[in-house]
């Protein structure tokens, strides 16, 4: 695919994008948009870990959790705005992700995975049991929306779900950007080694852990970003949301969308986010529907729907060049 028609699709579906909640102009529609931009960046965090370095994380809630929660604390105890809590809950989700992956990254496979959800589990358990900070299964209600801002001498509000689409449509393109030129670097590089034979990586000279420890640190740092955006979009949070069900939630759109790709964790978050709403006609056949076209998507697309599309893609222009 040469270069004018990957511009051409890439306008072509910024169009789309920014006319859709023009379309769709029902709340409910809005909601489902915003809430897959969130996913988008969730599932974009975990691939970084999961599809580039290999490292299968079960407790990547327990970061979108403490980001929600950091940036509701700090918004309604001491009065910070959005526009900084953003940035803290970031960095603290970062933070304890590195300090986390120091601890557990020397762990491989199920064994990695099952470790990672007992923090999971154990991140929950402390939203649900420190009820002085967390205020426990009740959460933390009057979450105040992102303050209005002056930009290019437009005055920006946030009061509809239009205006929160819009901010989440320039985050999901920050963060795709961000994710493409970690990939596409000496780093994305180091990662993938890392991923297909870590003891190689090794004897090339690639420092496994460091390389490790930075996919896991950005991921949670990211997710923590997605957690802040969630909390001033809701304004409402609790520990129900940030489950081990949810990080199982988060693992299934990479892995249905494509793993090692940047567009397939997108195209899996947008997908099943809005894929059970369809499913609600079907009334209490909705979640055996569900789980069955995940199945036969996984055995048929091992590689994920856009991972399989993207190998099909690249076999066919193999085949042509021979020809």
């Amino acid at each position: 695919m040469n270069k004018a028609i990957k511009i051409g699709i890439i306008s072509a579906v910024a169009a789309i994008l920014l006319v859709l909640p023009h379309l769709f102009t029902m709340d409910y529609y809005l909601h489902i948009f915003v809430m897959s931009e969130i996913y988008a960046v969730l599932a974009l965090s975990l691939a970084l870990i999961v599809g580039f370095s290999g490292q299968v994380s079960m407790g990547h809630a327990a970061f979108y959790g403490i980001g929600a929660y950091v940036s509701a604390l700090l918004s309604t105890k001491m009065g910070l705005p959005f526009w900084v809590n953003f940035w803290i809950s970031g960095a603290a989700a970062g933070l304890i992700s590195y300090i986390i992956g120091k601890l557990v990254l020397r762990l491989r496979g199920h064994v990695l995975a099952i470790t990672t959800a007992f923090f999971c589990v154990l991140v929950n358990v402390i939203m649900v049991n420190w009820i002085p900070v967390t205020n426990g299964p009740m959460g933390i209600a009057g979450i105040p929306r992102p303050t209005p801002i002056d930009l290019f001498g437009y005055r920006l509000v946030f009061e509809t779900r239009m205006h929160y689409y819009y901010l989440g449509l320039l985050f999901v393109a920050i963060v795709a950007w961000f994710f493409y030129r970690i990939t596409t670097s000496r780093m994305g590089d180091n990662l993938i080694g890392v991923r297909e034979n870590e003891e190689l990586a090794k004897s090339l000279g690639i420092d496994t852990m460091r390389n490790k420890i930075f996919a896991f640190s950005v991921g949670g740092a990211l997710a923590g970003l997605a957690g802040s955006f969630y909390a001033h979009y809701i304004l409402f949070i609790s520990p129900v949301t940030f489950t081990i069900g949810e990080s199982i939630n988060i693992l299934v759109m990479v892995i249905f969308g494509g793993m090692s790709t940047l567009l397939g964790p997108i195209f899996g978050a947008i997908l099943l986010t809005i894929l059970p709403e369809f499913l609600r006609m079907a009334g209490a056949l909705r979640l055996v529907i569900y789980g069955v076209s995940l199945v036969c998507f996984i055995i048929w697309l091992p590689q994920g729907v856009w991972g399989s599309i993207k190998n099909w893609w690249i076999n066919k222009k193999s085949s042509e060049s021979v020809e």
